[in-house]
């Protein structure tokens, strides 16, 4: 009897479930698992793993028997039970809503707040551990219950008073960020946040936190970087991949109009409208010397333009030009007297420069006129500088 040689089929694995990987990686049987989902302590964990699956990002245990050991999709050693160290679920997980065309919503969707707790940080710094006294140990969890319950701004000024102990507490720093974020206080999350990154830069979760940050003050190039270096620490974060997804999305459509204002120039290079469209295209990009030409030229041909005036300044002060900054800002300031934002930047440079006065005066004026239209949390930003600067913490 003559049997035909099988040929060898390519081995194939379909993914596991989402369940049955984080049985693996937990390493706990069954009816703990299905204790803690019916508890609804693994949904995060789960929907994380469920969205590496579905993007067939997950280590199948085929391409590693070719590759020395390595998975081409990860390049990382392939673990036992086909489960790729690289994603394991962490703790740091961020939600956002930074889509496309979408507005603000009224339920604001968190960010990363989870893995904060002192006792919880493993491989992180001195700095990072549980504070060194007890004072500012129960400070801190003090803290973290109210930001737990919402009390935000109770939370941001016991978060304070551990920073006068510690100002190089890195989850203080990050619950203090987290806190100014959801109370849309964007500038002050930056700031914070950036101070976080020089204690800790490896931790995944601070990058998203800072890309959801810059994309909603319309940094998208600056946003990418954070989304991708936080991909790049922890790629297991479904929301900082769609965060980068959404940006990418912003920064297509910017390069679309930046096209349509190039070819709306071509036919009239004069039209300073266009130019001023075009110098805040390429701000969103990162794009600061080619917005810096594009607002002088429309400011030559209409000097009256107040927001040509303060988004001028701001590239100025970025480049650390702060004289031609504060002049800026003066002459906008001078052509709209109600323009708070002028105002605030206009504190910010007399701060750089030493002029205290002049920066509390002006933090005030920014402060009152936000909140005469109703901006509360900007107006919030502003008397925050004033009463830092009345108690001398800057």
């Amino acid at each position: 009897m003559i049997r035909k040689k099988q040929t060898e089929k390519t081995y194939e694995w379909d993914p596991p479930a989402p369940s049955t990987v984080y049985i693996k990686i937990k390493n706990i049987p069954y009816e703990t698992f299905k204790t803690r989902m019916n508890q609804g302590l693994v949904t995060t964990e789960l929907d994380q793993i469920r969205y590496r699956l579905e993007r067939h990002i997950y280590c199948c245990g085929v391409c590693s028997k070719y590759m020395n050991g390595y998975c081409v999709i990860t390049n990382r050693k392939a673990e036992p039970g086909w489960i790729c160290k690289s994603f394991v679920p962490k703790e740091e997980f961020i939600y956002l809503d930074s889509r496309p065309d979408q507005k603000d919503s009224v339920e604001f969707r968190y960010l990363s707040e989870t893995g904060l707790e002192k006792e919880n940080i493993e491989s992180a710094g001195k700095d990072e551990r549980s504070p060194e006294s007890t004072g500012t140990k129960t400070l801190y969890e003090e803290g973290v219950t109210l930001y737990r319950q919402g009390r935000l701004r109770l939370a941001i000024q016991v978060f304070d008073r551990v920073l006068e102990e510690n100002p190089q507490d890195f989850a203080v720093l990050f619950h203090k960020g987290n806190s100014l974020l959801k109370l849309k206080r964007y500038e002050e999350a930056l700031e914070t946040f950036e101070r976080a990154s020089e204690i800790n830069p490896e931790n995944a979760g601070l990058w998203t936190n800072l890309g959801f940050i810059l994309t909603k003050l319309e940094r998208f190039r600056d946003a990418l970087e954070a989304f991708e270096k936080s991909i790049s620490l922890n790629p297991v974060q479904k929301n900082a991949w769609e965060g980068k997804d959404a940006v990418l999305a912003r920064l297509r459509l910017c390069e679309e109009k930046l096209g349509e204002s190039e070819e709306s120039l071509k036919k009239n290079p004069d039209n300073p409208d266009t130019l001023f469209e075009k110098g805040k295209l390429h701000l969103r990009l990162g794009e600061q010397e080619k917005a810096m030409q594009a607002f002088r030229k429309a400011l030559e041909i209409k000097p009256e333009n107040a927001e040509a005036w303060q988004l001028r300044g701001k590239v100025l002060f970025k480049a650390g030009s702060e004289k031609e900054a504060l002049h800026a800002f003066e002459k906008a300031a001078h052509l709209k007297p109600d323009y708070a934002e002028a105002w605030y930047e206009k504190g910010n440079v007399f701060l750089k420069l030493g002029n205290l006065k002049g920066a509390e005066n002006a933090f005030k004026i920014a402060a009152s006129l936000w909140e005469s239209k109703g901006i509360k949390t900007k107006a919030e930003s502003a008397r925050e500088k004033v009463k830092r600067l009345n108690s001398r913490e800057l």
